[in-house]
């Protein structure tokens, strides 16, 4: 319990905390802006045989986790690799010999945090794309609070696999490339192939996994393989994580 305690009151003593969830909803906020309006663009200047349809507001939220997730990401990683940049990491050692704990605790503690911060996020983008949308927004309480808590558990899952990735990897600036690499740009590449091995290898990425998950897709994954898909590469990253920090020389 010290550990998390420790933990919890260093994620909000550090300003690279709170300027990373001001500058993700700010960038939310302006995402959200901009597909409410091209939504509402898009309905009023129809092609010839092209139908209006609603969208429901929660599907903004949706479709801006994609693109701020490494925001997210950043988020979590900042957690572990800023002790290694200000050399606090061995003071946390000494405070906490056990050092699957220390792993243990900063996950306990981010947990909580990622999915209220999802859950923020998607709130934010839901809202003011849907008031940019206007008669085009579908506000169905029930479809919004599904979509809410599946941002939630998304932003969980992918801070969770860059937080355990960045006990491996240690500097900033290289954990974030490989959060970037495996949440967005590689899953965004190998989905748009042809050959369907490549596909699969996208659906099988995190950021592959959780597109898949947000958007209901299910090919070639159901959204409920692609949350434990999710889970598999969270729990995967720091357990890796966990191991290297046991064994390697902080």
């Amino acid at each position: 319990m010290n550990a998390v305690r420790s933990e919890w009151t260093k994620l909000w003593t550090v300003r690279s905390s709170w300027l990373n969830i001001v500058s993700a909803a700010l960038l939310t906020a302006l995402l959200g802006l901009q597909y409410g309006f091209n939504l509402a663009y898009e309905n009023t200047h129809l092609e010839p045989g092209d139908l209006a349809g609603k969208q429901a507001v929660g599907g903004f939220g949706s479709s801006v986790i994609l693109i701020v997730q490494v925001v997210v990401a950043a988020f979590a990683l900042l957690t572990v690799t800023s002790e290694y940049a200000t050399g606090s990491i061995r003071s946390t050692l000494q405070w906490t010999p056990v050092r699957r704990n220390v792993v243990l605790a900063k996950a306990v503690v981010l947990a909580p945090v990622l999915f209220g911060y999802g859950l923020l996020l998607a709130a934010v983008a839901s809202i003011v794309g849907g008031l940019a949308a206007g008669s085009w927004a579908d506000w169905d309480g029930s479809s919004f609070a599904v979509d809410l808590l599946s941002v939630g558990f998304y932003a969980t899952a992918a801070g969770l696999f860059a937080a355990g990735i960045a006990w491996v990897v240690r500097s900033t600036a290289g954990t974030l490339t490989v959060a970037f690499l495996l949440l967005l740009v590689v899953p965004l590449m190998l989905s748009q192939s042809s050959l369907r091995p490549l596909v699969w290898l996208a659906a099988l990425l995190p950021g592959g996994a959780g597109q898949n998950y947000l958007t209901g897709t299910t090919d070639p994954l159901s959204p409920t393989l692609s949350a434990a898909v999710l889970i598999l590469w969270a729990v995967g990253g720091l357990t890796l994580g966990s191991r290297v920090l046991t064994k390697r020389d902080a």
